[in-house]
């Protein structure tokens, strides 16, 4: 085989790349000759001004704060940017963090997955329609409970987070499919609640939740026996109140946090305030008139006397979330007949006695140690509030621990 012939290739010259150099930019202010000469070095106006004698250094800008254009119902949103900057989830894995419940994350997920439900909610209570449409308000005499339901019920189906939902509205529990995947928790919640006798307003409306431990075996449906729960067995309870600005609040067994929608990224949810502790000092009665009528319960009665021990008076938002709202900022008792246990009563129950509180049946029961036996649907008389004003209303409280 013969060999390839070496041939003599020529050097190629390509021209050189001349790269722009950048000069420095100079104030017009800035001490120094024209030329860029030793006088020259760069330095920001305010320096720049003090060089030449022309002044002190600017001071630095106060800190920013954000506040509400709207506060919903009394809440003080006034905080710093960097408080201000923790968002729900984010809270909510800290707090779990400290005190784990499950190490499956499932818990984590699952109140994600409510607070995206309540940001729905929020826009068609806003709306009163469950169709967005831009410059016009629907009527709100046509707000239903159905819409939040069907809402928590789609995105807990194909989360596998939860295996049985409870709502206030509807008789029986809300299963899942057999093929739709079943989670460890489940959920007790209030759809809506709002006044039904304000017509031609937008009302304050609320939703309420708890969440517990399935008491039977994991990955297969929920069963009767998941919905015996006590009420102080809760991993996690909260509620949202639907108004002027959304807020939610919620607890896990270490304290009451608030939260509120930001109002341009309605995807967060952020801390606008520290930890709620009941104020005790409160003597205000939320409870709506009903309850002292001629011939009232004895309840009702006790309501009466203590207006008259106390000196307080009677407010009423129209629901029962509204009441339980206002009352944790301004302190008080919050008073309410016939009020659903698991869905209301309890996680009620749960957030007034982690804010410092204490909730009744009215005859010295405590909330939290009663439990479902059979009937699922029960409904208690609710008493809660500071240990003050309820001791007033409740007489047995007065003489326990």
């Amino acid at each position: 085989m013969s060999k390839r012939a070496k041939t003599d290739v020529g050097i190629v010259d390509l021209p050189l790349l001349k790269f722009a150099t950048t000069t420095a930019k100079r104030y017009k202010h800035q001490p120094g000759d024209g030329d860029g000469g030793a006088g020259s070095t760069l330095l920001p106006p305010n320096m720049a001004m003090a060089a030449m004698g022309g002044g002190k250094l600017a001071t630095p800008a106060p800190r920013m704060e954000l506040s509400s254009p709207a506060p919903p119902l009394g809440l003080r949103l006034t905080s710093d940017v960097s408080k201000a900057a923790m968002v729900f989830l984010s809270h909510v894995r800290r707090t779990f963090a400290r005190a784990p419940v499950d190490y499956t994350g499932e818990l984590v997920r699952l109140l994600d997955d409510i607070s995206i439900v309540t940001r729905s909610v929020a826009s068609y209570v806003a709306e009163c329609s469950a169709s967005v449409a831009y410059g016009s308000v629907g009527d709100a005499s046509t707000l239903s409970s159905d819409f939040s339901t069907t809402k928590m019920y789609k995105s807990l189906t194909h989360d596998g987070y939860a295996c049985i939902i409870l709502s206030r509205d509807r008789e029986m529990p809300l299963t899942f499919p057999e093929d739709a995947p079943h989670g460890m928790y489940v959920v007790c919640f209030s759809p809506l609640d709002f006044d039904k006798l304000n017509v031609g307003q937008q009302p304050v409306c609320g939703t309420s939740w708890s969440i517990y431990k399935r008491r039977s075996s994991t990955s297969l449906p929920g069963r009767y026996i998941d919905m015996q729960q006590k009420a102080c067995d809760q991993v996690a309870a909260g509620y949202c109140i639907y108004s002027s600005a959304t807020t939610l609040h919620y607890t896990m067994g270490q304290g009451v946090y608030s939260f509120v929608m930001h109002p341009v990224a309605l995807q967060y949810f952020l801390q606008p305030a520290s930890r709620i502790m009941l104020p005790e000092s409160g003597t205000a009665i939320y409870t709506p008139r009903r309850t002292m009528l001629h011939g009232a319960s004895t309840v009702g009665q006790s309501v009466a006397r203590a207006l008259t021990s106390l000196g307080g008076s009677v407010f009423h938002t129209g629901c029962l979330l509204g009441d339980v709202h206002m009352m944790l900022q301004t302190g008080g008792v919050v008073v309410a007949e016939d009020v659903h246990f698991l869905c209301e009563a309890a996680p009620l129950a749960l957030m007034i006695e982690q804010a410092g509180g204490v909730a009744t049946d009215g005859e010295g029961t405590r909330i939290l140690d009663m439990e479902i036996l059979e009937d699922f649907n029960m409904s208690v008389t609710f008493v809660a509030g500071s240990r003050r004003t309820a001791s007033a209303i409740d007489v047995k409280l007065s003489g326990q621990v």
